[in-house]
C-alpha cells in the first residue's frame, strides 16, 4: 500500500482520515500545491512553499510547523519513487496536512483549447490562490472535454484574458512574450515564474500585462504552463487554428525552461 505523510508522520494512505463532520471539509476550506519531482528533485520547491503559505494566510488556516522538503524526500523514498517522474501534492485543511505522491503520466506537448463560458472573478477573495473549492475549474474542464479539447481559457470580469482551468497562458507576438498580470485574477503560477526567468536568461523580452481577447486571437503563438505539462504549445483556440505548433519561440522557451 502507498504511504503518505499525514501531519509529519509516514502512514498508510488509508490511515490518513478526516471526519466528514469537519466544517472545513464540508465547505472546501483548504489549500493545496501540486508539484513535479524528477528523480527526487522538485523545480521551484521554495516558490511552491511561499504560495502555499500565502494561501494559508488568506484563508486563515493554521498549519503545524513542518519540514516539507524532508517530508517529501521521506515519502519518495518510502514509495520507491526517487527514480520516477512523480506528481506530489500537499493539501492543508484546518490544522492538518497531507502529502501524497504518485507516478505522473507524460503529457502531450500540444493542446487544443476553447474559451470558457464562465469568467474568472479577479476580485474574488480566492483569486490567485490554490483553494480546495475547485468545482468551477472542474466544471470548466468538463466543458472543454465535452467539446473534444484539452483546456479552457477564462476571461475575467472586464473581458481580458486571465488563465486556464489548470494552467497559466502566454502569447507570442513579434518574438516577444506576454502573459496576463496578476491583476487579471490569474494564479501566480510557479512554472509561469520559472518560464519568465528562463526566457529572460536567454535575452527574450517578457511582459506581464493586460492581455485582451483581441491580443490572444492575433497572437503568433500561444502556450500554456504548469508543473505537470511544463511548456505546452496551443494548436487551436476554438475554430482558430494556429499556423505553427509548436512555434519557434515556444520551442526556445521550452528548451530554456528545461535547461
Amino acid at each position: 500500500m502507498n504511504k503518505v505523510i499525514f501531519n509529519g508522520e509516514l502512514v498508510d494512505e488509508d490511515a490518513a482520515q478526516v471526519s466528514f463532520r469537519n466544517k472545513d471539509v464540508q465547505l472546501g476550506l483548504s489549500v493545496f500545491e501540486t508539484m513535479l519531482a524528477n528523480h527526487g528533485e522538485i523545480k521551484g520547491f521554495d516558490l511552491h512553499v511561499v504560495r502555499l503559505q500565502a494561501g494559508l494566510e488568506r484563508l486563515g488556516i493554521n498549519m503545524m510547523e513542518a519540514d516539507l522538503a524532508g517530508d517529501v524526500n521521506t515519502l519518495l523514498a518510502a514509495n520507491d519513487l526517487n527514480d520516477e517522474r512523480v506528481k506530489v501534492r500537499i493539501t492543508a485543511i484546518c490544522d492538518l496536512y497531507m502529502i501524497e505522491a504518485d507516478v505522473a503520466p507524460l503529457r502531450s506537448e500540444v493542446s487544443a483549447v476553447v474559451l470558457s463560458e464562465f469568467i474568472r472573478n479577479e476580485r474574488s477573495p480566492v483569486a490567485g490562490i490554490k483553494c480546495g473549492s475547485y468545482a468551477e475549474n472542474i466544471m470548466a474542464l468538463h466543458e472543454a472535454h465535452q467539446a473534444g479539447v484539452d483546456e479552457v481559457i477564462f476571461l475575467n470580469s472586464v473581458g481580458d484574458v486571465a488563465e486556464c482551468a489548470t494552467a497559466n497562458l502566454f502569447i507570442v507576438k513579434d518574438g516577444e512574450l506576454f502573459t496576463p498580470d496578476l491583476e487579471s485574477g490569474c494564479l501566480p503560477g510557479v512554472t509561469r515564474e520559472l518560464v519568465m526567468r528562463a526566457a529572460r536568461r536567454v535575452a527574450m523580452n517578457v511582459s506581464e500585462d493586460t492581455v485582451s481577447l483581441a491580443d490572444l486571437l492575433d497572437a503568433d503563438e500561444v502556450f500554456l504552463t504548469n508543473t505537470q505539462i511544463g511548456v505546452q504549445a496551443v494548436s487551436s483556440i476554438g475554430d482558430l487554428e494556429l499556423n505553427e505548433c509548436p512555434g519557434a519561440v515556444t520551442k526556445m522557451v521550452r528548451a530554456a525552461y528545461l535547461a
